[in-house]
């Protein structure tokens, strides 16, 4: 006869093997302008990715401008609470 475990056996940590890649902004934008002015790529083509692009500066823009359009409101929620407070207080 065994007495009770109150203290079952810890599980243990999960061990991962993440292998680091290497990234080379300047090569991929060289390729990027291989790709771009490759005489063999159709027009269709091009026309696809130049849209492709449009698309996703268009997607981008809208997130900054998200956070600065806060940060205004946000200042001039303060400056509005904070004439309210001069004016009761006064």
């Amino acid at each position: 006869m065994s007495l009770p475990n109150f203290f079952p056996q810890q599980a243990k940590h999960r061990q991962f093997n993440v292998k680091p890649r290497y990234y080379d902004p300047e090569k991929e934008r060289i390729e990027e302008l291989k790709k771009r002015y490759d005489p063999s790529v159709s027009e269709d083509e091009k026309l696809a990715a130049a849209k492709a692009r449009i698309h996703e500066s268009f997607r981008r823009d809208p997130k900054k401008a998200k956070g600065t359009l806060s940060t205004k409101r946000l200042l001039i929620y303060i400056a509005i609470l904070a004439l309210l407070l001069l004016w009761i207080l006064s």
